[in-house]
This record gives structure tokens, C-alpha cells and sequence, in this order.
């Protein structure tokens, strides 16, 4: 028999002593129990060069709503009065299914006072076609074109994370 740095494997009827501490074992116990679950970062950083016009005397009021796979996200709040703004506003999502089937939606609206907020135009990025092309965990700045009847109205630049985040149980 080798040398096993003092310990060996019980010989039959012989009696060891437990070496593991009761903190390793609640340590080992969390390890074995690691979960993790993916959370998405979607964020609007602008709104830019804005084309159509809903308004007849002032700029739109522009806004985005977020869909993921027709799931409302929220939306941005609205800037006044222009076509080109700096929004920076994050969204996050918390999903059961593969992310990469997610497919986001953004709807340019123009907020309206006395009306129903018109729709200016609206874009679309499906993640699986992004990041099936490698190892990639994000999306920086990402131009959106948006279009209404066809025709570009204008851009949203959106970032989009993907993270793992661990999840810890209630203790019981």
C-alpha cells in the first residue's frame, strides 16, 4: 500500500472521525445547490433623427414601447418637443426559455395630450440571429432602424446584456 499522506481507506469494522466541519458541510451544501438564471439588460441609450411628423405645429413627443416575443417590456419616457434625444433607460428580463428566442420589438410612439399617442414607426432585433454567431454576452449600441409603410422614419440605439445571475433559496 502507497502512501496516502496519513489517510487511509477504512479497514472493515474500523471507526472514522468526521474531519469536516459543520461550516464546510453548509458550504459544500450551497456549492451542490448553485443555481443560476439568465437576466437580460435592454437599454435605449437614443432616439435619432426622427423623420415623420404626427404634430402640425410642434415636434413630436417621442417615446419607445419594448416588446419581447409580444410581451410588453414598458416603455421609455417621453421626450419633448424633438427628433433627436438621449434616453438611457434600462429594461430587464428574467427568462425561463433559451434567450436566444427572444425576438424585441420597438415601437416609436409620439405622446399625445388631447389624442391617442400616435405610432411613428417601429423596428425589430432578433437576439438568436446576433449572438448564435459566437460566445458573445452582449450587444453595444446597436443601431435599430425604425420604419413606418416601408419607409425609414428614424433610429433607436439599444444595448442589450445577457447575465447570469445566481439564485439563492430561502433557507427552510
Amino acid at each position: 500500500m502507497g502512501n496516502n499522506n496519513g489517510h487511509h481507506e477504512p479497514l472493515e469494522g474500523e471507526t472514522v472521525e468526521n474531519t469536516t466541519s459543520p461550516d464546510e458541510t453548509q458550504e459544500q451544501g450551497l456549492c451542490e445547490e448553485k443555481r443560476y438564471e439568465t437576466v437580460l439588460r435592454i437599454v435605449i441609450h437614443s432616439i435619432r433623427n426622427i423623420t415623420r411628423d404626427t404634430d402640425l405645429l410642434t415636434k413630436v413627443d417621442p417615446f419607445v414601447e419594448i416588446r419581447a416575443n409580444s410581451i410588453f417590456l414598458g416603455a421609455t419616457k417621453p421626450q419633448i418637443n424633438t427628433t433627436t434625444a438621449i434616453v438611457e433607460e434600462a429594461f430587464y428580463i428574467k427568462t425561463e426559455a433559451d434567450w436566444r428566442t427572444i425576438k424585441l420589438k420597438f415601437d416609436l410612439k409620439d405622446q399625445d395630450h388631447m389624442t391617442n399617442d400616435d405610432l411613428l414607426g417601429h423596428g425589430y432585433l432578433d437576439l438568436g440571429g446576433y449572438f448564435d454567431m459566437g460566445e458573445e454576452d452582449s450587444l453595444i449600441e446597436q443601431t435599430i432602424h425604425l420604419k413606418w409603410k416601408g419607409k425609414e422614419i428614424g433610429e433607436v440605439v439599444m444595448s442589450v446584456d445577457v447575465q447570469k445571475a445566481i439564485v439563492i433559496k430561502a433557507e427552510e
